[in-house]
């Protein structure tokens, strides 16, 4: 599956994604892909550009795959990651890929 492997790419590159989610444009530096108990693939990352439903272009965020349109990784890299972190996210029932 595309999205997967583009997923696994830019976290293990450290790049950016971008993609439409809720009919808004997003970019965000991706840290953990899995999926949750329902087995609904699940993206956790930060989002550093774009709109969103709080109306705070920045921040975390938690993405559903099959919401994604578009998705492409970006040349952009990010430095790694973010101070507040959670490698051991509690949503994800099984983690495929992480920072």
């Amino acid at each position: 599956m595309l999205g997967n492997m583009s997923i696994s790419l830019a976290i293990a590159q450290h790049r950016l994604l971008i993609f439409t989610y809720d009919g808004t444009e997003r970019i965000v530096e991706p840290h953990i892909y899995g999926v949750d108990a329902r087995g609904e693939p699940l993206l956790s990352a930060y989002q550093v550009e774009g709109g969103s439903r709080s109306g705070q272009p920045a921040g975390w965020r938690l993405f559903r795959m099959d919401k994604m349109i578009g998705l492409r990784v970006l040349d952009q890299h990010f430095a790694g990651p973010r101070p507040d972190y959670q490698p051991d996210d509690g949503l994800f029932a099984t983690i495929q890929h992480r920072l």
